[in-house]
């Protein structure tokens, strides 16, 4: 049979153009892909109160690749009902993705952006080629990127070159609420170690010796501070405005604070050999971050110095001009006494130590 006859033959034209067909797919290709549904997308809007202006973030996964571009529609498949309800989209717009990568995780749409919007629609531009199937995400930045509609549920479009979904965003009447607290007025005094606050030794009359002192904290949030006063309980025998230690049973006799200073007079050196007890309050602590406290000079207790005690009168003896977490002050009473200073193992006084705080 000739060349010739077998054109001729019906069969083999069926035959021929089955075997041309799938050569010319391969080499031609079959044309373009459908489009593809995203996924793993949202629209999460900054503010959701109705009639407010807000930036907003995006996000998407791809299905397929090469996209240069991202658009989102507003409108989406509610065709004009963001807009129509009171909506908007602004015509200057800003796009970032370097924020929203870094707290997603999600890889940062990618490319020099540029965004603008028109209508019901922000386009993104400058978008460098798209990966397939990865969740990008971006910031459109600008504060007035869009202004939410009236409050309810719309299905606004995602467009990523050619693959789309549909998302729903929610806007309410009111999308922020107060928190209001109080902070109450505090005063903390602590005095530490107990009622009694023994000399460390025998009173001399070669040296002024010292109580163990007792320490005072306070803890106050008071903006105008704090004030620490003192009394005690005992007027020495001729100058009943001074303050003494007395042996009431054993010897009845007194040892007054310094005859030849006054009541709050600045603070002074006791004398060896001579009779004088007083009290010198000097600073423990000052709390970092709240008021300065300071010393009053007719008790300041530097150098072992004291004051003149008085036992009619509350007299201040340190004080804060500010806030403390800590503040604390230490009381140290001290004494000297003569050659003929009557011996008694009764002596004794009583300290009043108070405290308030100013708001």
């Amino acid at each position: 049979m000739t060349l010739k006859h077998l054109l001729q033959k019906p069969t083999y034209y069926l035959v021929a153009g089955l075997l041309v067909v799938p050569v010319l797919a391969l080499i031609f290709g079959s044309g373009n892909a459908e489009a593809a549904n995203l996924t793993s997308s949202y629209i999460r809007l900054n503010r959701l109160q109705a009639g407010q202006t807000t930036s907003f973030r995006l996000q998407f996964k791809t299905s397929s690749a090469g996209a240069t571009t991202v658009a989102v529609n507003f409108n989406g498949t509610d065709t004009t009902t963001w807009t129509g309800s009171s909506g908007a989209v602004n015509t200057i717009q800003t796009a970032s993705s370097s924020t929203c990568a870094t707290e997603t995780g999600d890889t940062g749409l990618p490319g020099s952006l540029s965004a603008s919007g028109t209508g019901s629609t922000i386009n993104i531009t400058g978008v460098t080629a798209l990966s397939a199937t990865t969740v990008y995400c971006v910031d459109l930045t600008s504060s007035s990127a869009v202004t939410d509609a009236t409050a309810g549920e719309y299905h606004p479009v995602i467009t990523v070159g050619s693959d789309s979904t549909t998302v729903a965003v929610r806007t309410i009447s009111s999308d922020q609420y107060t928190i209001t607290a109080t902070v109450p007025p505090t005063f903390n005094f602590v005095i530490a170690g107990g009622s009694t606050d023994s000399f460390t030794g025998n009173l001399s009359t070669s040296s002024a010796i010292g109580t163990n002192g007792k320490t005072v904290t306070i803890t106050s949030n008071a903006a105008s501070g704090w004030i620490a006063w003192v009394k005690d309980l005992n007027g020495s025998s001729g100058a009943s405005t001074k303050g003494a230690m007395k042996s009431a049973a054993a010897a009845n006799y007194t040892i007054p604070s310094a005859n030849s200073n006054a009541l709050g007079s600045v603070s002074h050196t006791m004398s060896n050999g001579s009779e004088d007890y007083g009290l010198g309050v000097t600073i423990s602590a000052d709390a970092a971050g709240g008021g300065t406290v300071s010393l009053d000079p007719a008790y300041d207790g530097t150098s072992s110095k004291v004051g003149v005690l008085d036992p009619s009168n509350f007299r201040p003896v340190a004080s804060s001009d500010g806030t403390a977490n800590g503040d604390a002050i230490t009381l140290t009473e001290r004494a000297t006494i003569s050659g003929n200073t009557p011996a008694a193992t009764d002596y004794t006084d009583t300290i009043s130590l108070i405290g308030a705080a100013e708001f």
